[in-house]
């Protein structure tokens, strides 16, 4: 489990300091990529899930907290996520990780560690 004072917004911190076995810099942060998805609201999807929008070809449709609660910019570093992972457990019980989320998508609560 992580820290609980873990701050995700400090992802592009830790993203910088990743070497690899050379001790050179794992990740080239001048040659990134930026990708934009549009996201359109549709209340019949389960909250914290996704689905492709059937109007938009590479759009996803989701649910208004959902939407809400997701950050909008989130690091993807390849195939692997678990150098940034970050799990918590939200009040609501259900477990969730922060890198992905500002609130909790399933009950609408903030989830920030709190320091």
């Amino acid at each position: 489990m992580r820290d609980p004072n873990f701050d995700p917004n400090r992802a592009l911190d830790v993203v910088k300091e990743i070497e690899n076995m050379a001790g050179l810099p794992n990740f080239d942060l001048e040659q990134r990529e930026d990708i934009k998805v549009q996201i359109r609201v549709n209340e019949t999807v389960p909250p914290a899930m996704f689905k492709p929008d059937p109007l938009i070809p590479g759009g996803y449709i989701a649910n208004s907290l959902t939407i809400r609660a997701m950050r909008p910019d989130i690091f993807v570093l390849g195939d692997s996520l678990e150098d940034l992972a970050a799990p918590i457990q939200c009040a609501c019980g259900e477990h969730l990780d922060v890198q992905f989320w500002k609130l909790c998508p399933f009950c609408g609560r903030d989830i920030r560690p709190q320091l």
